[in-house]
Formats: structure tokens, sequence, C-alpha cells
């Protein structure tokens, strides 16, 4: 199968104001050479790489690692865990295309603003996102957007206005 094929099946198109970002790969490169918690997906979904933000593949090796997301000081700033390809994988475009990966799971949403307050929160299905993004971004105050698996708390990506 080709790469397009793959690209095909990892994002769902939408027409959008915003942008989503995943880790950066400097960040997740130093973050993958401190990691003590390597695992071997053993199931599909169920392993959501921070960076390429694909589902791990059956047999993929992986890295549990602790990620802040935030730049900046907040009340809100906390680290949570996320999986990486062990190796470093393809980097997820900025894009305002849906990851498929965010699609299948119940989601928590929480909206900035500029100082990094929390100025709404919403928790929805993940095929719900793109609707969830468009109402917090009519909100003037809001800067950017965390998403997070909602059950486990596992940052997913973050939200950017264009």
């Amino acid at each position: 199968m080709g790469t397009s094929g793959l690209l095909d099946r990892a994002y769902i198109v939408t027409t959008s104001n915003y942008i989503i970002k995943a880790i950066d790969p400097t960040i997740a490169d130093s973050l993958r050479a401190t990691a003590s918690v390597q695992q071997i997906a053993d199931s599909n979904p169920g392993y959501p790489c921070r960076q390429c933000l694909k589902d791990a593949e059956v047999g993929d090796e992986l890295v549990l690692v602790s990620y802040d997301p935030f730049d900046r000081d907040s009340p809100y700033r906390s680290a949570s865990p996320i999986y990486l390809h062990k190796h470093t994988c393809e980097p997820a475009p900025n894009s305002a295309d849906i990851p498929i990966q965010f699609s299948r799971r119940t989601l928590a949403v929480r909206a900035y603003d500029k100082e990094a307050m929390m100025v709404d929160a919403a928790v929805t299905n993940g095929s719900a996102l793109d609707e969830v993004i468009r109402s917090f971004l009519v909100n003037d105050p809001v800067d950017f957007i965390f998403v997070h698996n909602a059950p486990q708390g596992c940052w997913a990506g973050r939200v950017e206005r264009i």
C-alpha cells in the first residue's frame, strides 16, 4: 500500500479556521532519549503516538513518557502521559484535518486564553471534535485549545487559530 493510502485513513478532512499541532519533533526526541517505560503495541487502536498522530500498529515499539504541553505558567499547567513511537516517526503536519486517532476516542477539550487560563471545556465524542473546536473559537479570549483522551488524561494535541 502506498503512502497516500495511509494518509487517507489517518485524517478526517475539514475546512476550518484552525490547525491541530502534534508534539514538536525536537521535544519528542528529547523525551525518547530519557524514556524508561517501553511497550509493544498489542492492539489497535490503543497506543496513540503523539508525534505522527497515528495509532501504533500491533508489534510497534513505543515509549510512555510524561509531557507538559504548556509553554507558560498557569494554575492549569500539568504533565500527562503520552505514547511516542520508540524510534522517530514522520511528524504529523500542522493541519485542520482531524486525525482519525482523535475521532475514535472520548476527548476532553480545554480552551485557554493568552494567560493560559481555562475559559471553556467539554467532554465529547471524537467525531464531534470539529464542532466543539469551532464553538470554542467563537469566544474571542480563546488563544489555544488542548485536546486530551478523556478516560486516561493523555494529552493528544494542541489547536491554534489560523
